[in-house]
């Protein structure tokens, strides 16, 4: 045997007890990644109820992307800001269950986080930019034009992310 195939196969017999070597470790992160899915499919909402926050949701979304085009058109008059706060503060408690779900099908664009940041400090989906303004008026402030892209945007994600709960709705 030469000294290069010599060199070579301690290579490979250094290569192959290394990966050896690490198979009880491998072993310990797949018991554990199985543990971490049974817990979390045991403490996931049921299809019924992800549709049922769904249709909640969207209603209140309606409301909101109403309120924010009214704005747009006619100022943030007190009314409207009223409205703006009531489901600001509800959208800040109840879009964090939603947002693992439906973000999956939204298109983002830089722009998003761009006009968050601007309007909150913090940069936000598409969603949060409809909502993260603290105010109406600091919300039509920063409002850098792109409000009807992300309106459809999002409307586009949750008709999706909706079509996607009666396809395993109808299923079971």
């Amino acid at each position: 045997m030469k000294k290069a195939d010599a060199l070579e196969t301690g290579k490979r017999f250094a290569d192959t007890m290394g990966w050896v070597s690490r198979i009880p470790n491998r072993i310990k992160m797949l018991s554990k990644d199985l543990e971490e899915a049974r817990s979390h499919a045991a403490n996931a909402p049921t299809v019924d109820e992800r549709l049922d926050d769904l249709i909640l949701f969207y209603n209140k979304y309606d409301l909101l992307v109403e309120t924010l085009c009214d704005a747009a058109q006619y100022g943030p008059e007190p009314k409207l800001q009223a409205e703006y706060e009531r489901l600001r503060s509800w959208m800040v408690e109840a879009y964090p269950r939603l947002r693992r779900y439906v973000t999956a099908y939204l298109q983002y664009d830089p722009a998003d986080c761009q006009q968050s940041i601007a309007a909150s400090g913090v940069a936000c989906d598409a969603f949060e930019a409809l909502f993260c303004a603290p105010t109406l008026v600091e919300f039509l402030r920063c409002d850098d034009g792109m409000m009807i892209s992300r309106i459809m945007r999002t409307r586009e994600a949750l008709n999706l992310y909706g079509e996607h709960l009666r396809q395993l709705k109808g299923q079971r």
